[in-house]
């Protein structure tokens, strides 16, 4: 069973570009006209030459707008950025208007969207209806909140600050909240289109997993239910099917993907659990966006758990990496869970033993038995921002969000499984695990490894490496509260996966053409 499984809302439409943004190329457009003004007063006065000052105001105006307009290309061998480059390419990103990148053929050549407009009974009536997310998904919980602002959940204003950065930019984000995300990002996309017949890709907006809420948790012996669960979904591919049939049928559904908002268990009919989505015609076919993919299946991919820091501009999430950079790093190791002493014999419960015998000044121990931890980003991101490491076992399932709060605090995430990143997360982390993770495996653990002695191993050279590569890649495992240049090299983690979808179903159209 799955523990505090809620669903998304599809809130306002979000802007493309943020206002801090815009304040910043109003200011830069004030500053060039500033100095070209000082420059021809200068060389009116003949015989009196611009002073050096002058000169430097110059040479940095020309420096601004050459990266404004070439930002986003720099890049290290692994395709992720490295620190240098970093910096500018997130300060000077801006959005493209979607009319004008529509018009655009060498911008949006090849990666043009299409988003169905499904009835509203498939994804947005699930928020708009204030009695459905009340109290009709799941009756002892209230998840209206957990729709706010496109899926990110309520603000945490007004709440105890740290070091200036629990502000607007963080919420608390639900993690099943990826399907009223990418709706809610899908509607500013760039390169989305209205005309289907100029689609590259389709995206279904249907609500999977907050729909999926209400057979998953309607009864407790769910054994009642399996012939109604495992009909899940049918009428969704019977709308496809009638309204879409022409696009729907071309490539068998490959050219389509939607998003799966909770992990691939839920969709994989059993008998006390789950429901029979993957079974659906052509669904088995579309590129299924989820938490957590089932590592054997060519079509199911595995994309960030949404945390709960949302920047609304480049310069916050610069603000941001800089923290992460010189946060003084106290802790060999950081261990966010509920303590398993019922359980010693499992990972969890090993984990909870050597982090209480390491001590309080090696080990530093979040426990989830005290604090809501899926909704209290506050103590978390103090233990990982402290500790070098982070451990990071098996949930209720293979993965679990705490990997990602760990990593966007600059922590070097401690594996026991594969499952739980290196098999999931292959479009957002680097492919060498070693360069930013640590493996001990389960049976290793249960032979009497000690963690602790493990990571004293690592030189501090070694793990300075290792976090430069973490921090390089924060950019692409935040959900943003705005949009960069589709061109940028920095992108969040939607921007980066709609990149790997639409990469995905072009690489599978050109090996239908050549075996054609």
């Amino acid at each position: 069973m799955h523990a505090a499984d809620t669903g998304g809302v599809l809130g306002s439409c979000r802007r493309t570009t943020s206002r801090a943004s815009h304040e910043f190329a109003c200011r830069l457009d004030e500053s060039e006209a500033g100095t070209i003004e000082r420059f021809h007063r200068a060389m009116k006065k003949g015989s009196k030459m611009p002073s050096p000052k002058l000169y430097l105001w110059i040479c940095l105006l020309a420096i601004a707008l050459i990266i404004l307009i070439c930002t986003g290309f720099d890049s290290v061998d692994t395709g992720y950025l490295s620190l240098e480059s970093l910096k500018p390419a997130l300060i000077v990103s801006y959005a493209i208007n979607s009319k004008e990148v529509e018009d655009a053929d060498s911008v949006c050549r090849g990666r043009r969207v299409y988003m169905y407009e499904l009835p509203s009974k498939f994804n947005v009536d699930f928020y708009l209806n204030k009695t459905m997310c009340r109290e009709g998904l799941m009756a002892w919980l209230d998840l209206c909140g957990r729709f706010e602002h496109g899926g990110y959940g309520l603000r945490y204003l007004n709440r105890t600050q740290y070091e200036g950065q629990w502000d607007e930019h963080w919420y608390d984000t639900d993690s099943y909240m990826l399907e009223v995300i990418f709706h809610t990002r899908m509607q500013s996309y760039p390169c989305r289109t209205l005309d289907p017949s100029r689609a590259d890709a389709f995206f279904i907006p249907y609500y999977t997993g907050v729909d999926a809420l209400l057979m998953l948790y309607e009864k407790p012996d769910l054994s009642d239910t399996i012939d109604k669960r495992a009909n899940f979904g049918s009428e969704i591919v019977e709308w496809m099917d009638k309204n879409a049939h022409q696009y729907w049928h071309k490539y068998q559904g490959r050219d389509h993907f939607m998003l799966w908002g909770r992990t691939c268990w839920d969709f994989r009919l059993q008998k006390y659990w789950g429901t029979g989505f993957v079974d659906r015609q052509y669904i088995f076919n579309t590129t299924n966006l989820m938490m957590e993919r089932e590592p054997t299946t060519e079509n199911e991919q595995a994309i960030p758990y949404p945390t709960g820091f949302h920047p609304s501009s480049p310069e916050r999430l610069w603000s941001w990496i800089l923290e992460v950079q010189r946060s003084e790093r106290n802790f060999l190791m950081a261990y966010v869970g509920a303590p398993r002493p019922e359980l010693d014999w499992s990972v969890r419960g090993i984990l909870s033993t050597q982090c209480a015998k390491a001590g309080n000044k090696t080990c530093n121990m979040v426990d989830c038995h005290e604090i809501t931890c899926s909704h209290n980003p506050l103590a978390i991101y103090k233990a990982f921002l402290k500790s070098n490491f982070c451990l990071q076992p098996r949930g209720d399932s293979s993965t679990r969000r705490s990997t990602f709060d760990c990593m966007i605090a600059g922590s070097i995430p401690v594996f026991f499984h594969p499952d739980s990143a290196y098999t999931q997360y292959t479009w957002h982390l680097p492919q060498d695990p070693t360069s930013y993770s640590v493996y001990i495996s389960e049976d290793d653990l249960k032979a009497g490894v000690t963690i602790s002695k493990v990571l004293r191993g690592y030189s501090q050279e070694r793990i300075h490496k290792m976090r430069k590569t973490i921090i390089s890649i924060i950019p692409n495992l935040i959900y943003n509260d705005y949009s960069n240049d589709i061109r940028s090299a920095s992108k969040d983690a939607f921007e980066l996966s709609i990149e790997k979808v639409i990469e995905r179903i072009t690489d599978y159209k050109k090996s239908v053409k050549s075996s054609a």
